[in-house]
């Protein structure tokens, strides 16, 4: 074969595959070597005709020849009516063929896949330029960069100010189908004003398949606020690894995106910044059976500008994190004040394990509802509102679905919150849901669950045939706050926390529990403040885990309103206490009860004194160290005010 010849004929075969949209077939690229050719013959020199039968070694190609360029590469001028069966654009390597000023169309294929032993970036590109004047227009049944292993391709839409440069592929673009290397993307970059540019697709492949050996690195971006991509399909990584999309500045509008779709695919990513919008109106998947994917929206690095972006999905599905159950460790980063909007649920872990959805730097992010941990196996997910982010949803929580290790956190002065009518948060949903969390921690660290009708639930139990979950766990630290109209705890639900306050009633049942401090990370003791009642006495009576430290040191809790201890539970952790001390473990507004069972005190000589002083206070003494009650209404308003400062220096005590 001579080189004109030399491309490599692909055997077809299809890919069938799960993909963002449901399940579709890939079919691999195929040149077409069954019809008349013709070559550039006129070089780069400039102004050269494609009509001009000269410049082409066998005449003018139409829609039935295949056309080729040389390993010299090309320079054409279009024309209004330029056509070819496929278009091969065969070098130079290291520099490019140009097409200006027309209109091309393709009846099959524009097609690059040359052997340049080059490394990544370097790949023989096409470049549709447009000075400011003279539009171009390309359009292609499908188009193939990289088809091969070892082969590379690239396509440059460069659009100068008042510009129009379009690609327009009626079926697939593929971006390395099987080759490492190739890209398709938008020039100038942001910076420099900027003509129009845009692809278009039906399906946008990136990284198809993946040889033994080889590192893809195949990727698609705009890089200017002009730049549009408009696409069916955005399918990131098929089978082969770290394809990639970047929207800088430029407006995407897409039905179906997915990442990673096989199991062999990973590491593949998606980044909107500079102000880009990214609009999905169906599904959306970061990991549908393979790991390790990320989409930034809002990106930042010490080469870029630190710049937001926005991610909207508009129609009826979930953004999925983790599909299967090979997608593991895969996360959407919402960062540098950027905005998300999905009308469906946020799910992280359908299936897969590790997934994160975070929110950082004042973003804002809203959703139809969150789920954590879908099912049995998906378990070590995380959903994370950091620094003065605000996250709001319409529907409901399950952090932990059924599976287990599951998080949801409010941390460093960040807020979510649930508004719709009659739908919980909830914190271990199943009863195989066990060992899930939802912290709230920092100064302005809020989750609020004020809806008509709204609770926050730990250890719901609503489902599921056997047991109850357990070790579900709300914290609240370090100033955090949950703002709830209810917050409800089941069998093996647990409240921990320091510093941190509940507002709204607290009901606690049996197998569930109060237990002030965190001892699993390094707080063994801790206070909780409640601003409303809470009632220990449900359904057979709940508890209140008290740990007791040194020098009359202990957990506490502090209940404005009244407190509910009949049928309660009085769970008590003693190290080596300190008779000369009482332990003071909680204040009360009112105190409804008293403790139907206490187990863990240090000996029989110490006791529960449920008005200790005489104020409304629960302390546990020695009978050594008993404290007369005294009434302080019975004496001038001078000492009452010092048995008061009493009472607070013994919590001030507590918490040292």
């Amino acid at each position: 074969m001579n080189r004109r010849q030399a491309f490599v004929h692909r055997s077809a075969f299809a890919l069938a595959l799960l993909t963002a949209g449901g399940p579709a077939f890939v079919v691999a690229p195929r040149a077409q070597a069954d019809s008349p050719t013709t070559q550039w013959t006129s070089g780069t020199a400039t102004s050269n005709s494609w009509s001009v039968a000269g410049n082409w070694d066998n005449g003018v190609p139409d829609s039935t020849t295949n056309a080729y360029t040389t390993s010299n590469g090309a320079n054409i001028l279009l024309g209004a009516n330029a056509q070819a069966k496929t278009l091969f654009v065969d070098g130079p390597i290291g520099g490019e063929s140009t097409l200006t000023s027309g209109t091309l169309t393709l009846a099959d294929q524009l097609w690059i896949n040359v052997a340049t032993g080059t490394a990544e970036g370097t790949a023989v590109p096409l470049r549709l330029y447009d000075g400011g004047s003279a539009p171009v227009t390309v359009t292609a049944n499908t188009a193939t960069v990289g088809a091969d292993p070892g082969n590379q391709g690239a396509i440059i839409l460069d659009s100068r100010a008042g510009g129009s440069v379009s690609l327009n592929v009626t079926n697939t673009l593929n971006i390395g189908y099987d080759g490492s290397g190739s890209y398709v993307y938008s020039y100038p970059f942001i910076g420099t004003t900027s003509g129009s540019a845009s692809i278009t697709a039906n399906t946008i492949q990136v990284s198809g398949i993946s040889t033994a050996g080889q590192t893809d690195y195949n990727s698609i971006g705009t890089y200017n606020s002009n730049h549009s991509v408009t696409a069916t399909n955005l399918v990131l990584g098929v089978g082969g690894r770290q394809g990639g999309a970047d929207n800088y500045g430029g407006t995407w509008n897409i039905v179906n995106t997915s990442l990673a779709d096989l199991a062999t695919s990973g590491s593949n990513y998606l980044t909107i910044t500079d102000s880009g919008t990214f609009t999905n109106s169906g599904a959306f998947t970061v990991g549908v059976r393979g790991s390790n994917n990320t989409v930034h929206v809002g990106y930042s690095d010490e080469s870029t500008t630190t710049t937001n972006g926005t991610l909207l999905l508009t129609g009826s599905n979930d953004l999925v994190i983790g599909s299967g159950s090979t997608a593991n460790n895969n996360q959407v980063v919402v960062n540098v004040a950027s905005t998300v909007s999905a009308n469906g649920n946020i799910i992280v872990g359908v299936d897969g394990t590790n997934g994160t959805f975070e929110l950082r730097n004042g973003s804002t992010v809203t959703s139809g509802g969150v789920r954590l941990g879908v099912n049995a196996e998906s378990n070590g997910n995380q959903f994370g509102v950091y620094g003065g982010s605000n996250f709001t949803t319409n529907g409901t929580v399950r952090v932990g679905d059924k599976g287990t290790e599951n998080t949801f956190q409010i941390v460093d002065g960040g807020t979510a919150t649930l508004t719709s009518v009659g739908r919980n948060f909830y914190v271990g949903y199943d009863k195989s849901a066990t060992s899930n969390a939802a912290f709230v921690s920092g100064t302005g660290s809020t989750l609020s669950v004020k809806a008509t009708g709204a609770d926050v639930v730990v250890s719901a139990n609503v489902s599921g045939t056997t047991g109850d979950s357990s070790l579900n766990v709300l914290a609240v630290l370090d100033g955090g706050v949950v703002d709830a109209n209810r917050v409800l705890v089941g069998s093996g639900g647990q409240i921990w926390g320091d510093n941190g306050t509940i507002t709204g009633e607290t009901l606690v049942g049996a197998g569930g529990t109060i237990a002030p401090g965190f001892s699993d990370i390094g707080l063994p003791l801790g206070s909780l403040s409640f601003l409303g009642n809470v009632d220990l006495s449900q359904n057979g009576g709940g508890t209140l885990a008290i740990e007791l430290g040194e020098s009359g040191a202990s957990d506490f809790i502090d209940v404005s309103g009244t407190f509910s201890i009949a049928n309660a539970t009085l769970d008590v952790t003693a190290g080596v206490p300190d008779t000369g001390l009482a332990y003071v473990i909680a204040h009360y507004g009112t105190l409804v009860g008293t403790f139907a069972s206490i187990t863990g005190l240090p000996s029989p000589s110490w006791y529960v004194d449920y008005s200790y002083m005489g104020l409304n206070q629960i302390a546990i003494v020695s009978d050594s160290v008993a404290v007369p009650e005294i009434d302080p209404a019975s004496f001038g308003s001078g000492l009452a005010m010092l048995l008061g400062s009493l009472g607070l220096l013994e919590r001030r005590r507590r918490r040292q």
